[in-house]
């Protein structure tokens, strides 16, 4: 943590190496001046109410000088993206004038002075949060050279035993917050990175099972025609290997090309590919769905796939049907088979089930329901959202 003492939370927006450069972490940083401007809201508070009752004139400058301001910078803090240097030139800034200002009219009011001191420990924390324990440190001392300022202008005293302990607990309080911050952010980035390589390790089983394994399960069934044409079938068996290896090597290098066409297409695609494996697909579109997005488009046709494997290893049948669907913003798509079927209670749900299935759906916010019963076939019903809530990658 040495990095953020000497750096502060700058270090975290403007550093190198693991806290350098994300853009979450740059637009955040600035809003720790929340921070010190609710300890001046809090102090000015209080300021008011131990201090008796103000006269009128009194509390309207009090109002326009401490409240008003420090609620506009933080209504600027939130509407603007800005950097750490306009925060800390803006705060420095206000911090001066309301403080010269006091001092000015002191004479007349020297409740001023009081309720300008929140003003001067919060500059502090400001530099101290966002610059480190160095900033922090030269901020004191320009507190201290101006709260005597403030003194000699106003004709006043400057208490001199607690000012400087006060200014030193306000940095101390502002490095405790940063070391808290980042504390948090570490601890968050490595519970993101451990879930990261959890899921992309999920993903690659997932891509695995879906694609060599399925293929070598396919490939190791009968084919009508293997009795018939064991030439021929032993040529479909190497141009499918030739195919999918080539696939496989394209993903593994990352230059996989996308595929072509919308859902619709895709599931064409899909239909002609098992049934040139043995299975006999009839596509059936009820209400061609429009402006798919991609992912939507990937997660159905991947878990509608695993499916029909499923059907063609599993159902004892030649014939399935794929109904295609959108209604309300929402588009569906059903796999209807006649085979054995199978008890879904009785069944422990496989890796292809949970994994090719369910949780590809649930990726985009959508759902799977298998309905299957002994003798009755099988229906597997994909729903999702035309529009995702949230990015999908």
């Amino acid at each position: 943590m040495r990095v953020v003492l000497l750096g502060g939370a700058g270090a975290l927006a403007g550093g190198s190496g693991r806290w350098g450069g994300p853009s979450l972490v740059q637009s955040a940083v600035p809003r720790l001046v929340l921070v010190p401007v609710a300890f001046r809201l809090a102090l000015f508070l209080q300021a008011v109410w131990s201090g008796g009752p103000l006269s009128a004139p009194v509390l309207c400058g009090a109002i326009a000088l401490y409240l008003v301001p420090n609620l506009l910078e933080v209504a600027w803090v939130f509407r603007r993206a800005t950097g750490i240097r306009p925060v800390l030139a803006a705060d420095t800034a206000y911090t001066l004038v309301t403080s010269f200002a006091a001092a000015v009219f002191a004479a007349q009011s020297p409740e001023l002075l009081t309720l300008a001191w929140p003003n001067i420990l919060g500059t502090v924390m400001v530099w101290t949060l966002l610059r480190g324990a160095p900033a922090g440190a030269v901020a004191i001392a320009g507190a201290l050279l101006l709260r005597y300022g403030m003194a000699a202008v106003s004709g006043t005293a400057a208490p001199a035993t607690w000012i400087l302990l006060a200014l030193v607990a306000a940095a101390v309080t502002a490095l405790a917050i940063v070391l808290l911050v980042a504390g948090s952010m570490r601890f968050a980035l490595g519970l993101g990175e451990q879930r990261g390589r959890a899921a992309e390790r999920e993903r690659h089983r997932r891509d695995v099972h879906d694609t060599v394994l399925q293929v070598m399960e396919s490939l190791a069934l009968p084919a009508p025609g293997d009795a018939l044409d064991p030439r021929g079938s032993l040529d479909q068996v190497r141009r499918t290997a030739r195919a999918h290896a080539l696939r496989l090597r394209l993903s593994l290098d990352g230059d996989a090309p996308a595929e072509p066409g919308g859902l619709e297409h895709r599931l064409g695609a899909l239909a002609v590919e098992m049934t040139a494996d043995g299975l006999r697909v009839d596509l059936v579109v009820l209400a061609k769905p429009a402006d798919v997005p991609e992912a939507v488009v990937n997660a159905l046709h991947d878990a509608t796939r695993e499916a029909l494997r499923n059907t063609l290893k599993h159902a004892r049948t030649a014939k399935a049907v794929v109904c295609l669907e959108e209604r309300e913003g929402v588009v569906t798509v059903s796999v209807r088979d006649h085979g054995t079927g199978f008890d879904l209670g009785a069944r422990r749900a496989g890796f292809g089930i949970e994994n090719s299935i369910h949780a590809r759906m649930a990726e985009i916010d959508g759902e799977a329901r298998i309905d299957s019963a002994p003798g009755h076939g099988t229906r597997v019903v994909l729903t999702a959202p035309l529009k995702l809530g949230f990015p999908v990658g």
